[in-house]
């Protein structure tokens, strides 16, 4: 295992047009591998609006990769071919599986081929005045955790709202994960209290890496992400984060030699 490595957090928007944000993933992509990044990350529904109501339409069937649907996929794999040493983690897109049903998908690519694929396993609902949204009227969870294991160590997946559920991040490092990424999409009502205290929270009770990359803000759209993305450390420390709602490419050096430091300083795992 590597002791050192490169992560960049693509943050861009996500419009109307299918093929356009394919595009623009692809074009992030390309210009995170070319700056050294060893591992890169997509938002959450990177492929069209977070509205559940267009879901179905811009699902993609990739257990049946020469379906005309799989155009994330093709992209991720094609580019993903051409960068065959850098670890992608495909943000999430809406897959659909041979009995019609609809998951939120996180795609992980190395050398061209699938390394990895984590269904969201907490939907997200909630009911308040000022927001009330419930992807479990579409949406179909997924039922496990998902490890890669990679030259520099194990990654734990989680999407959006699984941040919220510390058994899975827990999951995650009882086997030994060094960071877990959470593609995301937080909403502007729940991102400014919830989005960043959560990620230090996790971090800091598992004592590892913790990386959040999230959708800018269309606003006006039928969902308004928050639109923030973070890199934390096993301290809760924030590495690096990107501008609010700016399209942009946020790169850093994680040295895992820090989560030996910090479980040796604060030994709170062996108490």
């Amino acid at each position: 295992m590597n002791s050192t490595t490169k992560i960049s957090l693509c943050q861009f928007k996500v419009g109307s047009n299918k093929i356009d944000n394919i595009n623009k993933a692809r074009e992030y992509i390309i210009n995170a591998c070319n700056n050294g990044s060893n591992i890169v990350v997509l938002p959450e529904c990177f492929i069209c609006p977070y509205n559940t109501k267009i879901f179905k339409e811009n699902a993609e069937k990739i257990f049946n990769p020469n379906d005309e649907s799989c155009k994330a996929f093709k992209m991720l794999e094609e580019v993903s071919r051409i960068n065959p040493n850098v670890y992608i983690f495909g943000g999430s897109i809406i897959e659909e599986d041979k009995d019609g049903l609809l998951y939120n998908t996180c795609l992980v690519l190395y050398g061209g081929k699938v390394e990895g694929i984590y269904r969201k396993n907490n939907l997200y609902k909630i009911n308040i005045l000022e927001h009330n949204f419930s992807e479990g009227d579409v949406l179909t969870p997924g039922n496990s955790p998902t490890i890669i294991k990679t030259k520099y160590g194990n990654i734990g997946i989680g999407i959006c709202y699984d941040l919220r559920f510390q058994d899975l991040a827990k999951y995650y490092r009882v086997n030994n994960c060094s960071i877990i990424l959470y593609p995301g999409s937080f909403n502007r009502i729940t991102g400014p209290k919830h989005w960043l205290l959560l990620q230090q929270v996790r971090a800091i009770d598992n004592q590892l890496f913790v990386a959040s990359c999230s959708a800018a803000c269309s606003f006006n759209s039928d969902y308004e992400s928050y639109g923030k993305s973070y890199i934390i450390s096993p301290w809760g420390d924030i590495i690096n984060e990107t501008k609010l709602d700016k399209e942009e490419i946020i790169s850093s050096e994680i040295n895992f030699d820090q989560i030996t430091k910090v479980r040796n300083n604060l030994p709170i795992l062996k108490n």
